[in-house]
C-alpha cells in the first residue's frame, strides 16, 4: 500500500511539473531570462573563484581541508555559495522536480573543474588526462529515492561527465543506512554522527575501474559541514580509494 502510494505521489510531481512547464515557461531563477533556467549571465555572477577549507573558511585556493580539520584524504571544491538564486535553483531542481536544472548547474561544476584542473581537460593539453578520473555521484537510499523519483546528485554527474568526457561510475557507492535529513541536523558533530555507517563501497567494481590509480570526482548538490562527503569519502577509501575530490553546486556553511 505504502509503496502504491508513493508511485502515485510521483506520477503527480511528474505530471504536475509537465503542467506548470506547459502554462508557465521557463525563466532563469535569478534574473526571469525568458527560455532558460540558470542563464550565463547569473551563472558567471553565482559563481565563486578560487578554494577554501570547507570547516573555517580559510582560503588556500585548492580546497583543501586544513590540516586540523581534515578526515580523510578528500579535498572539497563548490561553485558558489547555497544562497540567494543559486539556493533557489537546486531547491527546485531537489524539490519541485526541475530537472532542466541540473544541466547549468553541471555547468557550473565544469566551470569550477576546469579552474582548479586546467591540464586535466583534453581541448588545453597537459600531462593530465580524463582517464585519470572516475566521477561517483553522492547517492541516496533507495527509500529516499523511490519517494524523489531520481537521485539530483546523479543527475549533476551525468551533465558534469559530458561536458568533461570523464566517466560515470554509478552503483558503486551505496547509501545503506537511511538517516534523518542533514539540513535538520543542527551542528557539524552530530552531522557527522548521523551518517555513521551510511555508506557502502563496492571494492570489487571499483577496482575493475581502476580505483587504486585514479582519482575519484564525487558530486553533490550541497555541503554545509561536509559531513555527507565525508563519510561517503571514507566508504570509498575502504574500497582502496587514494584521492577524493569532492565537487558541489553549493556550500552552505
Amino acid at each position: 500500500m505504502n509503496g502504491f502510494r508513493e508511485r502515485i505521489i510521483h506520477t503527480s510531481r511528474l505530471i504536475g511539473g509537465r503542467v506548470l512547464d506547459l502554462f508557465f515557461p521557463q525563466k532563469c531563477v535569478s534574473c526571469s531570462k525568458p527560455g532558460e533556467t540558470l542563464c550565463a549571465a547569473c551563472r558567471s555572477a553565482l559563481f565563486r573563484p578560487g578554494g577554501q577549507c570547507l570547516v573555517c573558511g580559510f582560503r588556500n585556493n585548492d580546497g583543501k581541508i586544513c590540516r586540523e580539520h581534515r578526515l580523510g584524504k578528500l579535498k572539497i571544491l563548490w561553485a558558489g555559495r547555497y544562497d540567494g538564486a543559486l539556493k533557489d535553483a537546486v531547491w527546485n531542481l531537489k524539490y519541485k522536480n526541475r530537472k532542466a536544472l541540473a544541466e547549468p548547474l553541471a555547468k557550473m561544476l565544469f566551470q569550477k573543474f576546469s579552474e582548479m584542473f586546467p591540464t586535466a581537460l583534453p581541448s588545453q593539453g597537459g600531462d593530465f588526462k580524463n582517464e585519470n578520473f572516475i566521477i561517483v555521484p553522492v547517492p541516496l537510499h533507495k527509500n529516499k529515492l523511490r519517494r524523489r523519483g531520481f537521485n539530483q546528485a546523479e543527475l549533476l554527474a551525468r551533465g558534469f561527465s559530458k561536458l568533461s568526457n570523464i566517466q560515470l561510475l554509478t552503483g558503486s557507492l551505496l547509501k545503506i543506512k537511511e538517516t534523518p535529513a542533514q539540513v535538520d541536523v543542527q551542528n557539524r558533530e552530530t552531522r557527522l554522527k548521523n551518517l555513521d555507517g551510511a555508506f557502502s563501497a563496492d571494492s570489487e567494481k571499483l577496482t575493475a575501474y581502476g580505483v587504486g590509480h585514479k582519482a575519484i570526482i564525487l558530486i553533490d548538490d550541497v555541503s554545509t559541514t561536509g559531513a555527507t562527503l565525508i563519510h561517503a569519502s571514507a566508504a570509498l577509501q575502504r574500497a582502496g580509494a587514494q584521492k577524493i575530490i569532492g565537487l558541489v553546486a553549493a556550500h552552505g556553511g
